[in-house]
C-alpha cells in the first residue's frame, strides 16, 4: 500500500474551514483512497492542529479531530528526524516545522505529501499532491 502524508493545512481546512473546502478535499482524499493510497500523520499534525481547539475549550472539535486521526496511520518520528528536516529546510526552502513534517514523510517513505500550503506546491525531494483552495473566495459572504 502506498502512503500519503495528509499536512496539517488540509486537516485543518477540511474541518474548520469553509463548506466548499471541505468537498474539494474530500474528493482529494477520496480519489485517493480508492486509488490505494493509506492516508498518514504524524504527532507533530496533532502539534499543530490541538492546540487552538484546547484553548477554547472546544471539545465537540477536539473529538472530531480525535476521531479523523484514529482513523489514520499514525508515523512515529526517527531519532534523525531534526538531522534531516534541517537539511531539507535548506534544500527546499521550508521553515523548520514544515521541513520536519517532509523529513517524517521521507523517513516512513510516503510516495505523496498532500498540503493547501502554496509553500509546499513544488517540494521536489517527495511528489506533492497540491490542493488548491485559492479558487474560493476569500469573503465568505461572497459564498452565501
Amino acid at each position: 500500500m502506498k502512503l500519503a502524508y495528509v499536512d496539517s493545512s488540509v486537516w485543518i481546512a477540511r474541518i474548520e474551514g469553509l463548506p466548499l473546502y471541505r468537498k474539494t478535499i474530500n474528493d482529494c482524499l477520496s480519489k485517493l483512497d480508492k486509488d490505494g493510497w493509506l492516508l498518514c500523520v504524524s504527532e507533530l499534525v496533532l502539534l499543530e492542529v490541538l492546540p487552538k481547539p484546547y484553548k477554547s475549550n472546544n471539545d465537540a472539535l477536539i473529538d472530531i479531530y480525535n476521531t479523523l486521526f484514529e482513523q489514520t496511520k499514525m508515523l512515529k518520528s526517527f531519532p534523525n528526524v531534526f538531522k534531516d528536516a534541517l537539511m531539507i529546510a535548506e534544500s527546499e526552502n521550508l521553515k523548520g516545522m514544515d521541513a520536519i513534517h517532509v523529513a517524517i514523510a521521507l523517513q516512513h517513505n510516503c510516495k505523496c505529501f498532500i498540503s493547501t500550503d502554496t509553500h509546499f506546491k513544488n517540494l521536489e525531494v517527495i511528489p506533492v499532491k497540491w490542493i488548491d483552495l485559492s479558487k474560493y473566495p476569500a469573503d465568505k459572504t461572497k459564498l452565501v
